[in-house]
């Protein structure tokens, strides 16, 4: 099995930027879960030059919803977009410091 990975396109500060540390931890989270989900779905799936590239998918959980390609010509999830929701992370965990 190959080892998938994610990137940012066009970079992080296009995708990520204006995030908190923690809203981007959430984004990068979701990307590896991704690529290593991506990567046991196509074990076994040979290569077709046809199909090098995706169309554009969306997956979200809980506040964090991402927008990514997979490019099969070189086993990595392209992130092109995110977005969270900061109304759906209780406010202790917005501030970091426990407090309501």
């Amino acid at each position: 099995m190959s080892s998938w990975t994610w990137e940012y396109v066009p970079d992080a500060a296009s995708v990520v930027g204006g995030l908190t540390p923690a809203q981007i931890d959430q984004v990068e989270g979701l990307a590896a879960r991704i690529a290593d989900a991506v990567a046991v779905r196509r074990i076994g799936t040979p290569f077709d030059v046809v199909e090098a590239v995706s169309n554009v998918k969306s997956y979200g959980e809980g506040p964090v919803m991402i927008w990514f390609l997979e490019d099969y010509r070189d086993d990595v999830v392209l992130v092109v977009r995110s977005s969270t929701s900061s109304c759906l992370i209780p406010s202790a965990d917005r501030t970091g410091a426990g407090a309501v």
